[in-house]
């Protein structure tokens, strides 16, 4: 597996045919908790229950400001506590039951995490992808949990205030580390788990944080993007990128929202609960202008068809290519190029070339589509666009480029081996 996740290469996966015109994104589930939803969760607990589950709490009756991405008026908010009097460590998750299983999402919530005092006060949230709606989440004491889950304190009172946890079921070959993965590991990003390391001290400053480096008393958004064509995953706090890494299989199955007090120590559930609000989860929207559409048939009895999602965005350098109708056990081939153009059976093609000008074969390998699919993945990296030379050029905003994929298909129509998918223009912002 490739050390960065845009790395310009062609990648396995398992999908269904694409639109070929660009759509809105798809929201696969929703909840603003504006009314009590909870039918639609699963509780679960680590076997010491002393905790509460509020839906639709009012929490700007109770003082608290309303989360960033809520809309006027919306007042109610998912109200967790745990270890509120016991003295015992404690841990909850709530499971969403919708099951998540898409080639590409990202789930997207809202976090405050509320502490009237330091002593006493450290609690985890966690948010989680690929659940299996009946293993409780927790990155300490003990170690406990289904998919992939983000762990964080609001006080920074842990020594470990970050962590991830990745189930051993995905953990990728000739990588040993599962479970709450440690800080040294690559997927950390150099960023460590301490609230006192300098990036976290740069991302929550105090103020508006209560203790630097840790999301206390403030909203903060918490986005989980999950690639499962590629394997990669990634922990986002307020757009800001703090870990992601590799991952084996899938993390499909359910969404999770939770708290954790790994302590024994009491402080209180009226000083201190975390707040959840405005959960979704969407897959990606497809980007850019199909054209030379339909393709050619070719001997699946499809014409092949490619898609952008992601983002035009170049800054984000988030862009994706699905190949769709490909013969089984295929070679693929990416092409790029600024410039249209239309040339029927070139080399003695059965499709038709719909680049023209400089052609580039940027993404420099070939691989063969899955024996029980019929889809290739491309991910482009927008620093190194594809072009006829070694090395690519960047892309630039403004500028417009096209796509398509050309394949092997010694099945197909006469003695023509090869064939195109139509073409996708993208101009990037």
């Amino acid at each position: 597996m490739t050390s960065c996740c845009h790395r310009s290469v062609f990648l396995l996966a398992l999908g269904v045919a694409a639109a070929t015109t660009a759509t809105a994104q798809t929201v696969l589930l929703s909840d603003n908790f504006e009314v009590n939803s909870s039918a639609n969760y699963t509780v679960v607990n680590d076997g010491t229950p002393n905790g509460t589950q509020t839906f639709a709490f009012d929490y700007v009756a109770a003082g608290i400001p309303a989360a960033p991405r809520s809309l006027p008026g919306d007042l109610g908010g998912l109200r967790l506590t745990a270890n509120d009097s016991l003295g015992a460590t404690d841990a909850w998750s709530v499971f969403h039951n919708t099951v998540v299983n898409a080639p590409r999402y990202t789930m997207r919530v809202d976090a405050w995490m509320n502490f009237a005092a330091p002593s006493g006060s450290t609690e985890f949230g966690h948010v989680g992808v690929g659940g299996n709606g009946t293993t409780f989440n927790s990155v300490f004491s003990p170690i406990s949990g289904s998919g992939a889950f983000i762990a964080f304190t609001g006080d920074g009172g842990s020594g470990s205030d970050y962590r991830w946890f990745r189930d051993p079921a995905n953990t990728p070959p000739g990588d040993a580390a599962n479970t709450t993965l440690p800080n040294s590991h690559p997927s950390y990003l150099g960023h460590g788990s301490n609230n006192t390391g300098a990036f976290f001290q740069s991302l929550f400053p105090s103020p508006p944080s209560t203790i630097a480096g840790s999301p206390g008393n403030i909203w903060t958004t918490i986005e989980i993007q999950v690639d499962n064509v590629l394997g990669i995953i990634s922990f986002s706090f307020d757009g800001t990128l703090v870990f992601q890494g590799f991952f084996a299989n899938t993390f499909s199955g359910l969404v999770s929202l939770g708290i954790a007090d790994t302590f024994t120590s009491v402080s209180g559930a009226s000083n201190v609960f975390t707040l959840y609000d405005n959960l979704e989860v969407v897959t990606p929207a497809a980007v850019g202008t199909v054209y030379c559409s339909p393709a050619v048939v070719n001997s699946s009895g499809m014409a092949a068809s490619i898609t952008a999602t992601g983002s035009d965005v170049v800054a984000l350098n988030s862009l994706s290519l699905t190949v769709t109708g490909l013969p089984m056990q295929t070679f693929v081939l990416g092409l790029g190029s600024p410039t249209q153009g239309f040339w029927m059976n070139p080399g003695g093609s059965a499709g038709n070339l719909c680049l023209g000008g400089s052609i580039g074969r940027g993404v420099g390998r070939q691989i063969y589509a899955t024996s029980n699919g019929q889809v290739a993945d491309i991910a482009v990296d927008l620093t190194n666009l594809p072009t006829p030379i070694l090395y690519g050029v960047p892309a630039l905003p403004g500028e417009t480029w096209n796509f398509q994929a050309w394949f092997r298909d010694p099945a197909g129509v006469g003695s023509a081996a090869s064939n195109f998918t139509d073409a996708v223009a993208i101009t990037y912002q």
